[in-house]
């Protein structure tokens, strides 16, 4: 048996542990034990591939590379299958050591890792990469929501829904070990709590849910917990937070400190809960609704700077402002007219501009811009996260509602999509149109066949069954692309690009309608056969029975 002395060894020797696990994972061999088992295990591999041998052609070694990744992927599968199950394991073989009580960003990292060398689109030629994909997202799901998977009691279905149609889940559980975190606003540092701010008790709840967002005391910035500074209750560090944490039992992650914890729940009336939603719902329908306004003048800003052949034109008007002093630094090098006379910093600014040719300081001054860009970029990108995990919580404490599948955000369907293993291809409207034929078609099997260990249920009740406070609260003010959002979330057929808003709302209201207006269409067509069966009857004595001017059920 080779010993790390060799040239392989050698080699070896200079990875990180995290290389040497990453490089294990590759190669479908064990990741697990110390950094001197994991060095020799993986030395022994290569010399047993003939990685020490130091000759060879170049040209070869770089021709099989390729079938050389696929096959250790190949192996990574066949591993992950046959531990299928074994959660923690199958996460682990990323190179990241996880366990039941990692937070999710931890679980997310290591699934993201795995999941690059599995997924299917990686690897078009496999045969169970799918197979192999699924067990692993199992794994993640059942590590990083353990309470979706709890079984649930069977429900009888007769296909009508219940006076009171249980639309909601509620979670009570005791507080051992829990507490209510430190909390601090991503912008100004301060501390975040509910009674300095004259909140409930229960607003840690539902900052912590995910399904609220709330504004610090110091600086009134709005923030929910995704964009929230966290810190352990043990270590005081910060650390990385989901709200799929809130029901679990989690270590921060930090090296030094492998303490469990978990997160106060304070007690919230039923009322109290359904008000909430109802208002985290509106406030959702107005996202969707700026998020659609915000889409189309994007797009018409991209079709008139298209149209003024790019970006010259913005140049252009930057350096007018400048010439105006409307904007205080020059648009190509940064430079700050001095201050004085307003005819002199005019002056200044147009003499600046006509030598205005440093490159050092240009391209200085565009690195700095980009910067400054990049970092608003990922601000935004923060505050979007949030409010898409803001929507799906509400979505899911709603009970996963179908019908509801348009006020996630395209992003979050894109995903969902992407679990059940369907296209991610087409626009918004498509993909729930593709989701909801899927959930409805799992549903159905699951009432037909029975319940299944690990089911996430959703609500497939039909739009004209469900509540008023389901639905959009102003159909005709929404967008023709929400509209058919509604209309793809609750099944209803529609052409793509035929039906125009007022199209799309009377199908919706006909469908909404559908089960009292079969019945007046029913007692209309009685009343006529009747009518005609009686017919000469009635025309003798239409002084007796049609008497009645204020009563008569022929008037149109």
């Amino acid at each position: 048996m080779p010993c790390l002395n060799t040239a392989v060894g050698a080699k070896v020797k200079l990875l990180k542990p995290a290389e040497v696990r990453a490089a294990l994972c590759d190669a479908a061999l064990s990741p697990i034990g110390d950094k001197n088992e994991l060095q020799k295990r993986l030395a022994i591999h290569l010399k047993a591939k003939g990685g020490g041998g130091g000759g060879g052609d170049a040209e070869a070694k770089e021709g099989d590379s390729g079938k050389g990744k696929e096959d250790s992927n190949e192996a990574l599968m066949e591993v992950i299958m046959a531990h299928a199950g074994e959660h923690t394991y199958i996460l682990s073989l990323s190179g990241r050591m996880v366990a039941a009580t990692s937070s999710k960003a931890e679980l997310r990292k290591a699934y993201l890792m795995v999941s690059a060398k599995v997924h299917p689109d990686k690897n078009p030629g496999s045969q169970i990469a799918t197979k192999a994909f699924q067990v692993l997202v199992e794994a993640f799901e059942r590590l990083a929501n353990p309470e979706k998977f709890e079984n649930d009691d069977d429900e009888d279905d007769d296909g009508k829904p219940a006076k009171k149609r249980q639309k909601t889940e509620r979670v009570v559980r005791g507080n051992q070990n829990c507490f209510e975190t430190s909390i601090q606003c991503p912008k100004c540092r301060d501390a975040w709590k509910t009674n300095d701010l004259g909140l409930e008790p229960g607003a840690y709840n539902f900052l912590m849910l995910g399904i609220k967002q709330y504004i610090c005391g110091g600086c009134f910035t709005k923030f929910g917990c995704m964009t929230a500074i966290h810190k352990c209750p043990h270590c005081r560090k910060t650390f990385e937070y989901d709200p799929d944490d809130y029901h679990r039992q989690i270590t921060c992650g930090n090296d030094r400190c492998k303490k469990p914890f978990g997160f106060h729940m304070h007690k919230v009336s039923e009322r109290r809960e359904t008000e909430v939603r109802q208002e985290v719902k509106e406030e959702n329908e107005v996202l969707a609704k700026k998020r659609a306004q915000q889409k189309r003048r994007n797009a018409r800003a991209d079709n008139r700077v298209e149209a003024a052949g790019g970006g010259d034109e913005e140049a252009q008007v930057k350096e007018q402002l400048f010439r105006l002093l409307l904007v205080d630094n020059c648009p190509r090098c940064g430079f700050e007219v001095e201050r004085g006379r307003e005819a002199d910093m005019k002056e200044g600014a147009e003499e600046h501009l006509k030598t205005c040719d440093d490159k050092k300081a240009i391209a200085a001054y565009k690195k700095k811009v980009a910067e400054e860009k990049e970092r608003e970029k990922r601000k935004e990108k923060a505050v979007e996260t949030q409010e898409d995990v803001m929507a799906f919580k509400t979505w899911e404490h709603n009970g996963r509602q179908v019908g509801q599948l348009w006020m996630l955000s395209e992003s979050t369907i894109r995903k969902e999509c992407s679990k059940l293993g369907l296209s991610t291809d087409g626009n918004k409207p498509q993909l729930i149109r593709v989701l909801g034929a899927r959930i409805r078609d799992q549903e159905r099997k699951m009432i037909t066949m029975g319940s299944e260990t690990g089911h996430v249920s959703h609500d497939i009740t039909p739009i004209h069954k469900v509540d008023e406070e389901d639905l959009p609260s102003n159909m005709e003010g929404m967008e023709r692309e929400e509209l058919q959002c509604v209309a793809a979330s609750y099944g209803i057929d529609f052409d793509d690009k035929a039906d125009v808003k007022m199209d799309l709302v009377k199908k919706l209201e006909r469908a909404r309608l559908k089960g009292s207006g079969l019945m007046m269409i029913t007692d209309e067509v009685e009343k006529k056969k009747k009518k005609k069966k009686a017919g000469g009857k009635k025309r003798k004595n239409d002084s007796d029975s049609e008497s009645d001017s204020d009563f008569n059920p022929d008037d149109d």
